[in-house]
């Protein structure tokens, strides 16, 4: 019918504008009973547009107030509702509706919460005396917890430095941190031809000795992460010595879990073979001159100042169990200890997984090492490192950086 061409709603008012010419027409009463039917029909017809059209009005709003508390959570400031507000105000400018009312406000669950109500006018229900119809919208938007882990923290806070890179150090972590403690004078040193490539390097002192080298993302006076670990790890039973100063002189050793004794001495570069367990060292230490290490599901503690001693060329492949008591736990030591140092010489290369949880120990790690350590988190009295060639990034057992802010990959809207 040509009457609709133009558009629904005028078509609509000129053909009801003609049943009306048609009803008050008296040659025929055929053309009254079909023009008063046909008005019913019509208006029906015509309040269905105004619904569709409210229908597609609510769907506008709603998109403009998601649109509008994403702005505001992205922003995450304490002027977040004034950013959400005026997201919402230009959203809505060209609508075919009109915003009675807003408002924005966070819930218990820290959740950005905004809500919009609006009307639109009718044209053909207005003829049945409804001259408005009411529409609103609510979003809620949610922030993901912060992902940031630290995969090296240094506890040390007096320490000068706490943290030293000399020449040729190279250290690559992009996805972790790494937080010192130290407030010494300096808290940290890089020397020349040195790399410590992080997400962050978070200084509590605000003292460095800046040499050279490359070391982007450090922030100094800054807020460093608790000790997740102290007090919470198991202690495993060390009264009674399984093995006592075993000497290993080349070769192939297949080590067992137990409590090792005394001094554990291994020369000329044998392979050592270490079964799934606990591995306590107590009274002495272990002193490893060349050769392989291989273990799965091992852990090393310290009820001591018992240490390892890497010397020579060294090839390391350790990972701790990833079930159980020890779950994590790759080497870890007694709380209270005295402190003392841990050096580590792997040449061939050393591929550790797991917690270094060595909070007395002052760690070496010395010339030509190199690590690769996809599933490494340290947590060291102090670290020095001299011509080491790394690649870090955290562990299972990790340790989260709160306090970082929102970004837009952080939000996101809840159904």
């Amino acid at each position: 019918m040509n009457l609709l061409r133009s558009s629904p709603v005028a078509g609509l008012r000129r053909l009801l504008t003609r049943l009306k010419g048609f009803s008050e027409d008296r040659s025929g009463n055929i053309a009254i009973i079909a023009a008063l039917g046909a008005i019913p029909l019509i208006l029906a017809i015509g309040i269905a547009v105004d619904y569709s059209r409210a229908s597609s009005a609510k769907s506008d709003l709603q998109e403009a107030v998601d649109a509008a508390v994403l702005a505001g959570a992205r922003d995450a400031t304490t002027s977040w509702t004034t950013v959400a507000g005026k997201v919402l105000t230009a959203s809505v400018k060209t609508r075919d509706f009109t915003v009675a009312s807003s408002s924005f406000t966070t819930d218990a669950s820290g959740n950005y919460v905004g809500t919009a109500n609006g009307t639109i006018k009718t044209t053909f229900a207005a003829l049945v005396s409804v001259q408005t119809i009411a529409i609103s919208a609510t979003a809620t938007v949610a922030v993901k917890a912060a992902s940031d882990k630290a995969c090296i923290l240094l506890l040390n806070t007096s320490a000068s430095p706490g943290l030293l890179l000399n020449s040729g150090a190279v250290i690559n972590a992009p996805n972790c941190q790494v937080h010192v403690k130290s407030t010494g004078n300096p808290a940290a040193t890089f020397n020349a031809s040195t790399t410590l490539s992080t997400k962050k390097i978070c200084l509590a002192g605000t003292s460095v000795l800046d040499n050279g080298g490359t070391h982007p993302n450090l922030t100094k006076g800054c807020t460093t992460v608790a000790d997740p670990f102290a007090g919470t790890l198991p202690t495993p039973s060390s009264s009674v010595c399984n093995y006592s100063n075993v000497n290993v002189n080349g070769g192939t050793y297949n080590a067992q879990p137990g409590v090792y004794c005394g001094w554990i001495n291994l020369n000329s570069a044998p392979t050592i073979n270490f079964a799934p367990g606990v591995y306590v060292i107590k009274g002495g230490g272990v002193n490893a001159n060349g050769g392989t290490w291989n273990g799965t599901g091992v852990t090393f503690y310290f009820p001591d100042t018992s240490y390892i001693q890497f010397n020579g060329t060294m090839k390391l492949n350790l990972s701790a169990p990833t079930s159980g008591t020890y779950s994590g736990l790759l080497m870890y030591e007694a709380s209270g200890l005295s402190k003392t140092s841990f050096s580590m010489n792997a040449t061939n290369g050393a591929n550790l997984s797991g917690l270094l949880y060595l909070p007395s120990r002052g760690l070496t790690l010395n010339s030509g090492a190199s690590v690769t350590s996809n599933n490494l988190t340290m947590v060291l009295d102090t670290l020095i490192v001299n011509q080491v060639n790394w690649t870090l990034d955290s562990a299972d057992k990790s340790i989260p950086v709160s306090g970082s802010s929102s970004s837009a990959a952080g939000v996101y809207l809840k159904k």
